[in-house]
């Protein structure tokens, strides 16, 4: 039996809103899509799944989890209380973004065509601000998973690795790693092979300071924030690799689990 012309594929959708066919498959395993099934199985998606997905996508953007939009779906939309609960949040940052944009209109009022920053206080008042965008739009986030000391403790531990104002030759070993897990991704090398084994080996290495620092505790909440990341992940806050990146590495370590 063919198709309906009025359904669209996994493929198809995904093709359409831009919307990858994992994350498709994640909303449905949290229950959010609940596409129809052809004959032959595959996953039919008619005019209401796209404004259930469309829905999803937008209070993703506003910041709200998985967890939260399956709460929200259970009851009559309050669109009142959905708004005012958002604004809420936006005037919070707002006063926080206030407080740093002073800061940058301050120093931009500092200088003139013969006076400028020194290197120093340039790099850390843009980073700042990065900090700020990052720290602000990630704080619901750590607040699910980690009590005020953790957090902390956290920033205590990546300040000591990740230096605010400083590229260390750790953090450029991370970006070379991830690099090179992205690339072999689109030679499409298998998670058994001997390559794959190189990069996760490499992978502990540079996790293990970290691991060291924070304690299983700590690691054991970052690790399940890392695995639940599609319950949180936006384009406003993510993690410094992609998904495809951390399922790979999550692949090759259950084939050097298993292997004799």
């Amino acid at each position: 039996m063919m198709m309906n012309v009025r359904t669209l594929t996994i493929a198809e959708l995904a093709a359409a809103t831009g919307v990858t066919p994992r994350a498709l498959r994640h909303f449905e395993a949290a229950g959010l899509l609940r596409p129809q099934r052809a004959e032959n199985g595959r996953r039919a998606y008619e005019a209401t799944d796209i404004g259930t997905l469309t829905h999803i996508l937008l209070l993703k953007r506003a910041g709200y989890t998985l967890r939260e939009i399956a709460s929200l779906s259970r009851v009559p939309l309050d669109a009142e209380r959905l708004l005012q609960a958002q604004l809420r949040v936006l005037e919070a940052r707002r006063t926080e973004l206030d407080a740093v944009i002073g800061q940058m209109k301050a120093a931009c009022a500092t200088i003139s065509g013969e006076t400028v920053l020194d290197l120093k206080s340039f790099c850390a008042l843009i980073s700042k601000g990065q900090d700020h965008m990052t720290s602000t739009s990630m704080k619901d986030v750590l607040n699910q998973y980690f009590t005020s000391d953790e957090q902390q403790r956290w920033e205590t531990m990546a300040n000591s690795h990740f230096p605010p104002a400083d590229r260390t030759e750790y953090a450029e070993q991370w970006e070379a790693l991830i690099a090179q897990c992205e690339d072999a991704l689109r030679r499409n090398v298998s998670p058994a092979s001997d390559e794959a084994a190189d990069l996760l080996a490499n992978w502990k290495t540079l996790q293990k300071p970290l691991q060291d620092t924070t304690g299983p505790e700590l690691w054991g909440k970052a690790n399940r924030m890392y695995l639940e990341r599609g319950n949180w992940e936006t384009s406003e806050r993510k993690l410094p690799f992609s998904p495809d990146v951390q399922a790979f590495i999550i692949a090759a370590a259950r084939h050097q689990a298993v292997t004799p």
